[in-house]
């Protein structure tokens, strides 16, 4: 027996002296009372009973990386299902799979069956020692166990053995099941594409590969420039390394990309036949204009002011797209032709990478752009929340949610799809007003409804909605809009909208979707739909068609991360309550000069505007006359960069007098050399990157001379594409005047470390990753030999047959805990003691008290008190109480309180 908490057994002292001095009673209840008190403190104390054949717990842990074969989730499954059926009383399995990152595909069970990999993993590299962390993790400290690991041994990321050590500590042996390709005769692959660092407009360069063949063959090689081809031709390759030289010249200062393909018949491992690389080609800062008007009022002005501009239409944005970029400029561009994605890109650019960035109003920005909620609202200078105050008129809104079975899947954070969505409903549901009414229902083949239409005022379940739940086949679209239609036409509300959400690959039943279209536009209810895919999947145009028949809008979301961002853009739309679309004359406000000599006088009237609020420490230039007194031009450094908001629309509907003020082009000019001066100047330091394999390292090296900072310099590193988060290194002096610092990239990609140096931030020359480390050449031997090492830590040995796995580990020691059983006798001890002192033991003696004998005195001037002769019958019963054999007189003191006052008020009465 042990104890959880034996310090608890010390209160045994104080609580017996206690009840020794105040609760003694003769009999049983004194013997129950001193029972009660053992098995109380007992009970706190925590005891558990120590029990053997507590069996045995084995975590599998496989590798789904992509360098594994095609039919390992086949193999690791029927491993599974053999070690499940050799399980004794007590055992359990449990599954782990990893790729980058490690996902709990099962529990430790002792009676389940697994129901196969289900849980999404990052195949581009294969963390075994993560994997076996987590295999650590899910065996309970005292349980006796193994780890089963089902891999091919092309490790990446911190060495496995450290991990294996760890476990071996615990005593958790871990076995392995060699899982891998075949060995191929010949593999061609790019070891190495090399490009300058840095070069100069116009300035001829040499680049070159390094291909290596595992046996002499004749091949194709074909080299890329941001997709355009180079060279294309033969090339005689020989056993061992074979270097390819290549000479180009670039025109244009951005950021180059190069690719070189390397093809042969008969090649086994094709992953590792790409080479990439970016080259960085020096210019002036560029301005990168995102908008739809190439030919507008903005583009023209920013060509007049002599900036270096470059016009694109919005599309998803990438850090190697704004490579060379000082400022980025957002022309009335709705935030889903960014992607989120590009969303994330830009917030990194701004933070970290010092770059500026010019968004403008309109129809299609800030709120009602879909901003809010997004990686880009903490960025800007105002706030995008819709204020109860700036709501015209109430409005009723149904929400019909897809719950059928493809909700279920998860995303990248471990979240099902059900559980995005429904956090985007309850976000938007916090954005309505008491006035408004609302209803959600979730729909597969029925509907599941949770709450009807209800007013906000009287509270909504939001904690039923955030719950969700995935249920069966599709969703049916005709059944979901009906229940819409029912919803929405039992409120009176002027504005009075459907919103569905459904799966654009999976939306089913359309019946009489067309009948209920109909009727609801007859009664002035508009539908919107947001689809969880992409326009291109198989059920899109019918989603688009029902937003265009609803006269709503359809939004698709590729990134099930972006569901909340859209559900609260399409509700502020719904209440058309952060536009205002009349015009409203502007005021100069005190920080206009910061943008350069402009007139504070004579401003234009605009014809509308975005309404925002003017956040903390944020400086405003320009604000409006009305009632609202908006900022209209509003500037703030953010992070390592500036962000300027101008809620104006430069060119289109609600321009107003804008476009003809004389001061427009200097304004406009301003907000952009303003936004480009974050990121400092860089002074003499250079910083340089370097990648050899997957192990990236960045210098940052001081002119001699330069006074040195008093902070080391830290770095930061940017994956190009977004789809990460940026990760913060601190960096280290290797010499008087360098520091470095070294990082093992996780998978493929483009990566951009930024220097951070004190206020000032320099950006390194960009790197690539091609392929998986787990892809560099090699042969099967090698995992087999990395997993033999990592088994030999801790005993472990490879496991060709899965017989005996559970009857050859040691069982667990079993505890069972007994407290509830002493918290159960203690109340039942309790009763016991309560029944016994009332109705089975006599009352509590009590020593008799004397009466009292008052001497009477005489008081001046007041007759003399008269005492009492003695009864005749007092000596007689005085007489008879000393007879023998007479009944002892009745005890004075009782046992209950209630009693003693009792007998304590009759003596006072007399009576």
């Amino acid at each position: 027996m042990s104890f959880s908490l034996p310090q608890a057994l010390v209160l045994l002292v104080p609580l017996g002296l206690f009840l020794w001095k105040r609760g003694r009673r003769p009999g049983p209840p004194m013997a129950l009372r001193w029972l009660l008190l053992v098995l109380v403190v007992g009970a706190l104390a925590g005891p558990e009973w120590s029990l053997r054949h507590a069996g045995s717990d084995v975590v599998v842990v496989v590798d789904r990386s992509r360098s594994m074969p095609a039919d390992a989730g086949r193999v690791a499954s029927e491993l599974v299902g053999l070690l499940e059926s050799q399980r004794r009383p007590g055992d359990r399995v449990g599954v782990i799979s990893f790729g980058r990152e490690a996902r709990v595909e099962q529990p430790l069970s002792e009676a389940g069956r697994f129901g196969g990999f289900t849980r999404p993993v990052d195949a581009e590299a294969s963390d075994v020692s993560a994997a076996l962390d987590a295999a650590g993790a899910l065996i309970p400290p005292g349980r006796t166990g193994r780890v089963l690991v089902v891999s091919d041994g092309r490790a990446t990321g911190a060495d496995a053995r450290g991990a294996a050590r760890r476990l071996a500590a615990r005593g958790i042996p871990v076995d392995f099941r060699h899982v891998a390709r075949e060995d191929s005769p010949l593999d061609l692959a790019v070891l190495s594409l090399d490009v300058p660092a840095v070069v100069k407009a116009h300035e001829p360069f040499q680049l070159s590969g390094v291909v290596r063949a595992t046996a002499p063959v004749t091949g194709t090689v074909r080299l890329e420039r941001n997709g355009r081809v180079l060279v294309k031709g033969p090339f005689d390759f020989r056993a061992g390394p074979n270097l390819l030289p290549f000479r180009d010249l670039v025109e244009e200062p951005g950021l180059v990309a190069y690719r070189l393909t390397v093809e042969a018949s008969g090649d086994g491992v094709v992953e590792n036949d790409v080479g990439q690389a970016v080259l960085r080609v020096e210019g002036p800062p560029r301005v990168l204009l995102l908008t739809d008007q190439p030919e507008g009022t903005l583009a023209k002005a920013l060509r007049t002011a002599g900036l270096t501009l470059e016009v694109r239409a919005p599309f998803p944005v990438t850090l190697d797209a704004l490579d060379g970029v000082g400022t980025v400029v957002l022309e009335n561009v709705d935030a889903n032709r960014l992607g989120e994605p590009g969303l994330n890109v830009l917030a990194s650019y701004v933070e970290q990478a010092g770059g500026g960035l010019v968004m403008t109003g309109g129809r299609s920005s800030f709120g009602e752009g879909g901003y809010r909620r997004s990686p880009v609202e903490p960025l800007l200078p105002v706030s995008l929340e819709m204020r109860e105050e700036q709501r015209r008129t109430a409005l009723a809104m149904s929400v019909l949610m897809d719950c059928s079975c493809s909700m279920g899947a998860t995303v990248p954070d471990g979240r099902t799809k059900m559980e995005v969505a429904a956090e985007g409903v309850v976000g938007a549901l916090t954005l309505l007003n008491q006035k408004d009414e609302v209803s959600v229902a979730m729909v597969d083949t029925e509907v599941h409804e949770i709450f009807p239409m209800s007013p906000v005022e009287k509270g909504l379940p939001l904690d039923e909605v955030s719950r969700g739940f995935s249920g069966g086949g599709g969703i049916y679209v005709g059944v979901a809009l009906r229940e819409g239609k029912s919803q929405i036409l039992s409120s009176d509300k002027v504005t009075r909208h459907v919103l569905l959400f459904s799966d654009a690959a999976d939306s089913e039943e359309a019946d009489d979707y067309l009948k209920t279209l109909e009727a609801l536009k007859r009664e002035k209810v508009t539908v919107s739909v947001i689809g969880l895919g992409t326009e291109k999947d198989s059920d899109a145009a019918l989603l688009k068609e029902i937003a265009a028949r609803g006269g709503g809008r359809i939004y698709f979301a590729e990134d099930a991360t972006s569901l909340p961002r859209i559900f609260s853009q399409e509700t502020i739309a719904v209440a058309r309550a952060t536009f205002v679309d009349e015009p409203a004359t502007l005021e100069a406000a005190a920080d206009l000069p910061l943008l350069g000599r402009l007139p504070a006088l004579g401003l234009p009237q605009v014809g509308g505007y975005n309404l925002t609020y003017l956040r903390p420490r944020a400086s405003v230039a320009m604000r409006t006359l009305d009632d609202n007194a908006a900022p209209v031009l509003a500037l703030w450094p953010r992070g390592a960069g500036r962000v300027v908001a101008l809620m104006a629309e430069v060119d289109g509907k609600y321009t107003g007098e804008l476009r003809a003020w004389s001061g427009l082009r200097a304004a406009l000019e301003g907000m952009v050399r303003w936004s480009m001066g974050g990121a400092g100047e860089a002074g003499e330091a250079v910083a340089r990157s370097e990648r050899r394999g997957n192990q990236l390292r960045v210098t940052l090296d001081f002119a001699p001379g330069e006074a040195l900072p008093g902070a080391l310099p830290s770095l930061v590193l940017l994956p190009g594409d977004g789809r990460g988060a940026p990760v913060e290194l601190p960096m280290r002096w290797e010499d008087e005047d360098r520091v470095a610092a070294e990082y093992t990239l996780p998978g493929s990609g483009s990566w951009h470390p930024v220097v951070k140096l004190g206020a000032r931030v320099l950006r390194a020359p960009p790197v690539t990753l091609p392929y998986a480390p787990e892809f560099e050449p090699g042969n099967a031997k090698e995992g087999l030999a990395v997993l033999h090492a990592v088994a030999a830590v801790g005993g472990g040995v490879e496991r060709l047959s899965m017989a005996g796995l559970f009857s050859q580990a040691p069982e667990s020691e079993g505890r069972v805990a007994l407290a509830p059983w002493l918290v159960g006798l203690a109340v039942a001890a309790l009763l016991a003691e309560v029944a016994v002192r009332r109705f089975l033991s006599g009352p509590r003696p009590r020593r008799a008290v004397a009466p009292s004998t008052t001497a009477a005195v005489a008081v001046p001037g007041m007759p003399a008190p008269s005492v009492a002769s003695p009864s005749p019958k007092a000596p007689a019963e005085a007489s008879g109480a000393a007879k023998p054999g007479a009944e002892p007189a009745k005890e004075s003191g009782v046992d209950s309180a209630l009693e003693a006052a009792r007998e304590r008020a009759r003596r006072r009465l007399g009576r």
